[in-house]
C-alpha cells in the first residue's frame, strides 16, 4: 500500500478539524481554551502577555478568549500597580472549578477517542505524532516561510493531563 504525501496531509487536516469539533462539542470547551486555562491553572496569577507567550495561539484571540471567559466569571483581569500597560490574569474559585469539570471531561473524550486501540497502537501512535511534531521543529528549507513554533508540551497536555 503506497501513501501519497497529499493522501497525510488531507488525512491529518480533516482529522485535526473534526477532532477539535467533536472535542468541543463533548467538553464544552475549546482546545484553545482549554490550553489557555490549563496555563492560568499552574500560576496564580501571570500577565496576559507571558500567558500568550506560553500557549501557540494569536494574541487576538487571546484576548477575545480572556474578554469572555473574564464575562463569564471564570477569570479576573487587572492592570498591573506598577506598570499600567501590564494586565494581570489569575483564576476565579468558579474558574478553578470548571477548569477541573473540564479536565474530568476531557479524561473521558480520551478514553472514548481510544476505545478501539489496543495500548501497543497507542504508544504507536503517539510515537509516529511525536515524530512528526519534532519535523515541524526544524527550520524550513532555503527561501520558506518563517518556522512557526511547535509546543509538543501543549499536544500532551491535552492528551494527557
Amino acid at each position: 500500500m503506497s501513501c501519497r504525501t497529499e493522501d497525510l496531509l488531507y488525512v491529518l487536516i480533516h482529522l485535526n478539524k473534526q477532532l477539535a469539533c467533536r472535542f468541543e462539542t463533548d467538553v464544552g470547551v475549546s482546545p484553545n481554551r482549554l490550553e489557555l486555562l490549563c496555563q492560568l491553572r499552574g500560576a496564580e496569577e501571570i500577565s496576559q502577555s507571558e500567558l500568550q507567550k506560553a500557549v501557540s495561539i494569536d494574541p487576538a484571540a487571546v484576548t477575545r478568549h480572556m474578554q469572555q471567559l473574564e464575562a463569564e466569571g471564570k477569570l479576573v483581569r487587572t492592570r498591573c500597580q506598577d506598570d499600567n500597560r501590564v494586565t494581570k490574569v489569575r483564576l476565579t474559585d468558579e474558574g478553578r472549578s470548571w477548569i477541573e469539570s473540564c479536565n474530568r471531561q476531557k479524561e473521558r473524550f480520551m478514553e472514548r477517542l481510544q476505545a478501539g486501540l489496543e495500548e501497543s497502537e497507542r504508544k504507536e501512535l503517539l510515537r509516529l505524532l511525536a515524530a512528526l511534531g519534532r519535523s515541524l521543529e526544524e527550520p524550513p528549507a532555503a527561501g520558506g516561510a518563517a518556522a512557526a513554533t511547535v509546543r509538543r508540551e501543549a499536544g500532551a497536555r491535552l492528551i494527557g493531563d
